[in-house]
């Protein structure tokens, strides 16, 4: 990755950890953080070098003031700075905020799932989107805002990113931990290949299943299919209790972590498997085989592109999404939403993607008067 030039835009929870576990390598690319605030920046840059600096690897940081509601600025500082691969990681709201209602709220309020908070996670990304289009080149685009949803509704106007990360990613490794102790070898031997999309990977490392949502796995051990050989419910449950581990803020670590095996794969020329949501503009999270040369889904044996496209499809309405039309216009899921209306006072039904930004305000103020009330 030495030869490459990343951007990170976004230096919140996810962004910033990225940043470290590049930045601890040999071969780190250089990065350049894009964000608001200089002064945030520069602290942070400079405690990252110094990190690095300290455990012994020769980091090549800066940052870069970009605010992303300026498209044409924005398009500007990329053209002029060029990077290879912009990694995106902005959005209205982070998708755990809502862990810091009070608990029974909390798993009231949780049952909406991600996809009436659709616009929060969509805006921004669509503004780096049309910025990046401007900008008379075409870098390589990573990002973590809801990509099992974001990027087929960019799509329809030809602004997906490339890839996402996060999501089915995050399961793996406890997925794999699990496989190895049922089949009692290293967990080195082992692989999985998921179909998976963003519900079903959020809800099992909580609950142990997943809620009656469709996803495929298959477990390989040393290179062959085992799956036959272990007991898959026991798997999910594993993930929720033997390897469950910090969520939130805490748990963007892992998101960062499948952040650096995409960038790192994108940027090599050997094709290496990793998981990643989104790709190719697809619903959902899928096994990929990535390199500088391109992305190609690499399904499990016996399934075919058209069934695990139809089964992340189906999974999206679990997660509050009922429809992606052509037009980049999204129906929402009626349960999740009456949820989010009897709680919030919010109810969208529809959305254009032109009206992304004015439903993201309107449910940002609804759910500040909502936190106000909980505590007056």
């Amino acid at each position: 990755m030495k030869d490459t030039h990343l951007m990170i835009i976004g230096a919140g929870n996810v962004g910033t950890h990225t940043l470290d576990l590049l930045a601890r390598r040999e071969d780190a690319p250089r990065i350049t953080v894009a964000g608001r605030d200089d002064e945030h920046l520069t602290r942070q840059v400079n405690l990252s070098r110094m990190v690095a600096t300290q455990l012994g690897y020769p980091s090549r940081l800066g940052h870069t003031v970009v605010d992303v509601d300026d498209i044409d600025r924005t398009a500007e500082t990329l053209a002029r700075l060029r990077p290879d691969v912009v990694f995106s990681t902005v959005s209205l709201q982070a998708w755990w905020v809502i862990n810091e209602l009070p608990r029974d709220v909390l798993v009231a309020l949780d049952a909406a799932e991600i996809g009436p908070w659709l616009p929060m996670q969509l805006t921004l990304l669509h503004k780096v989107m049309r910025a990046v289009d401007a900008t008379g080149y075409r870098p390589l685009v990573v990002n973590v805002a809801l990509p099992d949803a974001t990027h087929a509704i960019l799509d329809k106007v030809g602004l997906a990113p490339t890839i996402g990360a996060g999501n089915v990613a995050n399961i793996v490794p406890a997925l794999r931990h699990a496989a190895a102790d049922q089949l009692d070898i290293d967990v080195r031997r082992v692989e999985v290949r998921l179909v998976m999309e963003a519900f079903v990977s959020h809800r099992v490392p909580r609950t142990g299943e997943p809620g009656g949502a469709p996803y495929h796995i298959a477990v390989l051990e040393d290179g062959t299919d085992v799956t036959g050989q272990v007991d898959v419910a026991a798997l999910l449950k594993a993930v929720a209790s033997r390897y469950r581990r910090l969520g939130g803020a805490r748990g963007a670590a892992v998101t960062a972590a499948s952040a650096v095996t995409v960038i790192e794969a994108l940027t090599g020329t050997a094709p290496r498997v990793v998981h990643a949501p989104g790709p190719s503009a697809l619903v959902g999270g899928y096994p990929v085989a990535v390199s500088a040369e391109g992305i190609e889904v690499e399904l499990p044996q016996g399934v075919m592109l058209e069934q695990a496209r139809a089964i992340n499809e189906r999974s999206l309405w679990y997660d509050g999404i009922a429809e992606i039309r052509d037009d980049g216009s999204v129906r929402f899921s009626d349960p999740h939403m009456d949820i989010v209306r009897e709680m919030l006072g919010y109810d969208v039904r529809e959305m254009k993607l032109a009206d992304s930004e004015a439903c993201a305000q309107e449910l940002g103020r609804r759910y500040a008067a909502f936190r106000q009330g909980l505590a007056t």
